[in-house]
């Protein structure tokens, strides 16, 4: 639960209060070819965001005749939703930075920047129901 999350929660006298910033973490990513450390910012999605990946993936489902939902197409999954959240910090603007640029990355960063992508965005259980990962 990110310390967002843990703000948002708090129920002290029944009120739901909630913080209508999104989460944002800072993150570096080394260029192999020039050595140079690109400054990036991987920042919550907001509803609209999150509704189209979720089309996305639902898109890319099928349920069986025994009602199992099933994924037909992992592919693009992970950059998709990393290029909702992505951004490349350029000249002190951010830049979000495109779907195929995010499919070069070496499986390992996109999929540690993909879990953290989901748990700012508050994600983590709704996405594995969605993908029938329940």
């Amino acid at each position: 639960m990110s310390d967002k999350e843990k703000e948002d929660t708090k129920k002290d006298d029944g009120v739901l209060r909630f913080s209508l910033s999104l989460d944002e973490v800072d993150v570096e990513l080394e260029d192999p070819d020039s050595g140079e450390t690109g400054k990036y910012i991987l920042r919550e999605m907001n509803g609209a965001a999150r509704d189209q990946y979720l089309g996305f993936i639902g898109a890319k489902m099928n349920t069986s005749k025994e009602g199992d939902i099933q994924m037909t197409d992992y592919e693009g999954l992970q950059a998709n939703l990393l290029s909702r959240c992505l951004f490349k910090i350029v000249d002190g603007k951010r830049e979000a930075v495109d779907f195929k640029s995010i499919q070069d990355f070496p499986a390992r960063v996109q999929t540690a920047l993909f879990n953290k992508a989901k748990e700012i965005s508050g994600m983590d259980d709704e996405a594995e129901e969605t993908a029938g990962n329940d």
